[in-house]
């Protein structure tokens, strides 16, 4: 049942390491815990907070006049923040001398999940602040830029409301269904024309940041936003993904013991378990890069993040980037890496390697040209990055493929608060993944294996 509330009288009014961390933590938080509603976080969103969202939206002398909560995720589509949706009843224009027209609107809020596990917690706070930072300042000062030189903005939703207070975190933002967005089915892993889209914006998000950090006038995106804070400082947080990375691994190795010919990869999995860390925060550190692969990344591009509009004949047409909880100044190898070895069928992804790279260096350079740039890296450039690259793509498909092929009973429903705990996530991890290889539809096992050959015939694994 939605909750409904009528409203009577509707009136007045760094740092390298830290930067790396935030993104890795935040894969395999996926594999933990899907973030589900409860009355907690219902009760974040109040009369205040909705009114404000609605005036952004439709103006100051928009009046509030009723509103609910209407959810609408499923299990496993949602793992750091509790997504839902309010549509609120309103009156625009000029209330005061009894006129305004009474209208119907949409939003989507994301909520503090209010977890009871420390380590979470402590990562809420500073995943709002990097999103709620991103979506209230980064993005428009981007397209403020992109305005000025004749480009169209980022596509990402307009956000109406932010509020990160500690522990109360909520944002607003605009609904995009009824524009005609929806999210394509995860499992069946995305096709090229779904692909060109996204990469084209990939490349447009990570050449505008490039110029906006040309205008800063400390030339630091990360320092004039305070985007280099991390939440895993704390003994509890490394420890807690620590053991989760090691499990989706020994899952993984597990799943290969019982198919030849992958002895040598199951002997690099069980090395490489206990330095899953260090490798994912060597990648992930800014101290690594520098121009001209040193680009903000989306940090989080997978099917679950992406919302396409279609036309009549069914073809994509237009893309929307959603979830910016981990936006991360890094090489923009990462991105594509994470992407096409995470949301992508074996074949798809190797026929049109080429292709979606070329795509991707197309768009990216046509911004940076407007911009008035130079050419800044050639496809060749750009190809010998991805590849070197590759290993980010391998540990992270290794880790969201299950997710992103995951029915409802797949996903874990408790939160890691010990040890003992801890055993057991790790535990029914690898007993899930081994059904989800054996089950008929047979989607897991030939999307990994895929994976695994390339990274075998490119050296990433030797």
């Amino acid at each position: 049942m939605p909750l409904t509330v009528s409203i009577a009288s509707a009136g007045g009014r760094r740092s390298g390491q830290t930067d790396a961390v935030l993104g890795v933590f935040f894969i395999v938080l996926k594999g933990l815990v899907a973030a589900e509603g409860n009355a907690e976080s219902h009760k974040l969103l109040t009369e205040e907070n909705v009114r404000a969202a609605l005036e952004s939206d439709q103006g100051p002398d928009a009046t509030l006049l009723s509103w609910r909560v209407r959810d609408f995720t499923q299990k496993g589509d949602n793992y750091a923040c509790f997504v839902t949706s309010v549509e609120a009843g309103g009156r625009g224009g000029a209330v005061q001398a009894g006129g305004g027209e009474e209208r119907a609107a949409s939003y989507v809020a994301k909520l503090n999940p209010r977890r009871v596990n420390e380590a979470l917690n402590e990562m809420m706070a500073k995943l709002f602040y990097r999103e709620g930072t991103v979506f209230t300042k980064v993005v428009p000062a981007m397209n403020r830029i992109l305005a000025r030189i004749g480009c169209p903005p980022i596509a990402v939703a307009k956000c109406f409301f932010c509020s990160l207070a500690k522990g109360e975190e909520v944002l607003i933002l605009e609904d995009l269904r009824p524009r005609g967005f929806r999210m394509w089915d995860r499992r069946r892993g995305l096709d090229a024309p779904h692909a060109r889209l996204v990469l084209q914006e990939l490349g447009r998000f990570h050449a505008a940041s490039l110029l906006l950090e040309s205008e800063l006038p400390n030339k630091d995106l990360l320092r004039t936003y305070s985007l280099g804070d991390h939440f895993m400082s704390s003994d509890a947080a490394k420890k807690l993904f620590g053991g989760m990375v090691s499990a989706q691994l020994e899952a993984t190795a597990r799943i290969l013991e019982e198919i030849p010919k992958y002895e040598r990869v199951c002997q690099w999995l069980h090395e490489t378990k206990g330095e899953s860390l260090n490798m994912f925060t060597e990648m992930l550190d800014p101290a690594n890069y520098k121009p001209p692969f040193f680009v903000l990344n989306h940090g989080d591009c997978w099917n679950n993040n992406l919302l396409f509009r279609y036309d009549d004949s069914g073809a994509p047409v237009q893309v929307m980037l959603v979830d910016l909880q981990v936006a991360r100044k890094v090489s923009p190898a990462l991105d594509l890496n994470y992407f096409l070895y995470s949301s992508f069928n074996g074949p798809e992804r190797q026929q049109n390697l080429e292709q979606f790279l070329k795509v991707y260096h197309d768009s990216f350079s046509r911004v940076t040209s407007a911009g008035g740039f130079e050419e800044l890296f050639g496809i060749d450039q750009l190809r010998d990055e991805f590849r070197a690259k590759m290993l980010f793509g391998c540990i992270s498909g290794m880790m969201i493929m299950p997710l992103v092929l995951s029915e409802e009973k797949d996903v874990p429903d408790f939160d890691v608060k010990s040890d003992e705990d801890m055993e057991q996530y790790k535990e029914e991890r690898q007993k899930v993944l081994l059904e989800m290889s054996k089950r008929e539809d047979g989607l897991l096992k030939p999307r990994l294996l895929d994976m695994l050959d390339e990274m075998m015939e490119f050296g990433i694994i030797s």
